[in-house]
C-alpha cells in the first residue's frame, strides 16, 4: 500500500503545487477603465510556463462567471492589459488558470477595484525580475461567454460588453491548496 501511495503522490502534476503570488492589481493597486493596466506576479521554479488569466466578481452586476482576458500567457512576471472596458466597481479578482483545465485555478489575486476613466492610475508594484509581458485580446457578450487569444508580445485588450456574475471560484480553499493538503496527508501516511 505504501508503494502505491508513494507512486500516486509522485504522479501528481508539478503544476498542482504552483506558487504564484499576484502583486498587482491588489487592494491598493486598482485598474482604470479604458486604459492600460498592469498585472505583476512572483513565481518560483516549477510553476507553469504558460497559463490563462481570468477576471471574476461575485457581484452579478459586473460579471457572469470568470471572464477570460488572456490565454497562453507566458510566465514572465508581468502582463499588460490594454483598453480595459470592464465596468468600474469593486470586488474584482484575477485568476491564473490551467490552460488544459479551466476548473484548475493556480492562484486568486486579492480583491481590487476598477476606477472610472480619467482616474489617476495607482502606482504599480512590479516583481524584481519582471520581463516584457505576453499579448492577447478578449471580448465578452451579454451571455457572459468570452473568447481570448494570446501570443508572446506586448499587451492585451479586454472588453466586457455587459454586466454579469462570478462563480464561487474565489474561495479561500483553492484547488492548489487542497492538492497540497492531500499530498501532505499522503506523505504523513507513508511515515506511519
Amino acid at each position: 500500500m505504501r508503494a502505491s501511495l508513494a507512486a500516486a503522490v509522485a504522479l501528481l502534476p508539478t503544476y498542482a503545487f504552483a506558487t504564484f503570488s499576484i502583486l498587482a492589481p491588489s487592494s491598493s493597486e486598482f485598474w482604470v477603465f479604458n486604459t492600460s493596466n498592469a498585472i505583476n506576479w512572483t513565481s518560483t521554479a516549477g510553476d507553469p510556463s504558460t497559463f490563462n488569466i481570468a477576471v471574476v466578481n461575485n457581484n452579478d452586476t459586473f460579471l457572469n462567471g470568470p471572464f477570460s482576458i488572456a490565454n497562453s500567457v507566458n510566465n514572465t512576471l508581468s502582463f499588460e492589459v490594454t483598453n480595459v472596458t470592464i465596468l468600474p466597481g469593486s470586488g474584482y479578482t484575477l485568476q491564473f488558470v490551467n490552460i488544459s483545465n479551466s476548473s484548475q485555478v493556480y492562484v486568486n489575486s486579492s480583491e481590487f477595484t476598477i476606477q472610472p476613466a480619467g482616474t489617476t492610475p495607482a502606482p504599480v508594484v512590479s516583481s524584481s525580475s519582471a520581463a516584457s509581458g505576453s499579448s492577447g485580446s478578449a471580448t465578452s457578450g451579454a451571455s457572459g461567454t468570452s473568447g481570448a487569444s494570446g501570443t508572446s508580445g506586448s499587451s492585451s485588450s479586454a472588453t466586457a460588453a455587459s454586466p454579469s456574475s462570478s462563480n464561487a471560484a474565489s474561495s479561500l480553499l483553492t484547488t492548489k491548496s487542497a492538492v497540497v493538503a492531500a499530498g501532505a496527508m499522503a506523505l504523513a501516511a507513508l511515515a506511519i
